[in-house]
């Protein structure tokens, strides 16, 4: 295994499984050899670690598209580079090179994970945004299994304006689909769209059956006195 991603799960892999009561099914969908794309939902910012524990229960290392600005954090920068994650400049030139990075990952037989809204939600209710059209993209460019993939219960620890609530034996849920059957053309952006849809529909189908195991217990935070 390689070195920084190994030493960095040898040190969270013991701490998430034993601070949360984790529930991954489906994970018998992420190949065990050659290239795949995961789709997640984005509701909390504790997705990525929730994503790397169903990659790593398939015997995989994840390579995920993510935000320039980790890459700037000096304290994880080097974690992100030394995994080779990939870096996405988003609404610079250099922008599209992150696909590309992901093609190749995807070309070598990698597992790459993508969260297609680019964002946390900011539906109040959490139900999954429109996907930006790099997903689309992607799997028609390789043609590798696309997976919707669906992530519940992260809201309530650390969520995007709200407080964080840390307490132990919190139940975090993540479904894996079936890979999708895709079928559009590269050089379509009526494609892109349509795929992006198709995806997000599935990843609302995978969510809508873990939603009901865990209420959502969400709080705001306390004001200054």
């Amino acid at each position: 295994m390689e070195l920084t991603y190994g030493t960095i799960r040898g040190i969270l892999k013991p701490l998430l499984s034993l601070w949360f009561d984790w529930s991954i099914e489906g994970a018998e969908n992420i190949p065990r050899r050659g290239s795949a794309l995961l789709a997640f939902n984005h509701i909390a910012y504790l997705d990525p670690f929730a994503a790397a524990m169903a990659v790593d229960k398939a015997k995989r290392i994840p390579r995920f598209l993510a935000k320039s600005e980790l890459f700037q954090d000096k304290r994880i920068a080097w974690i992100l580079r030394g995994a080779k994650q990939i870096e996405v400049r988003r609404g610079s030139p250099e922008a599209p090179m992150a696909l590309d990075h992901a093609v190749r990952a995807l070309e070598s037989g990698e597992i790459v994970v993508v969260f297609p809204e680019g964002t946390i939600t900011n539906d109040p209710d959490l139900r999954p945004m429109e996907a930006k059209t790099g997903i689309a993209r992607l799997a028609m460019a390789t043609r590798a299994p696309l997976i919707p993939c669906a992530i519940w219960g992260t809201q309530n620890v650390w969520p995007k304006g709200y407080a964080k609530q840390w307490r132990p034996r919190q139940t975090i849920l993540v479904s894996v689909g079936e890979p999708m059957d895709l079928h559009g053309k590269l050089d379509s952006p009526a494609d892109w769209k349509r795929v992006g849809q198709e995806v997000m529909e599935a990843i609302s189908v995978q969510l809508a059956g873990l939603r009901p195991a865990v209420p959502d217990r969400r709080r705001p935070k306390r004001s200054a006195a």
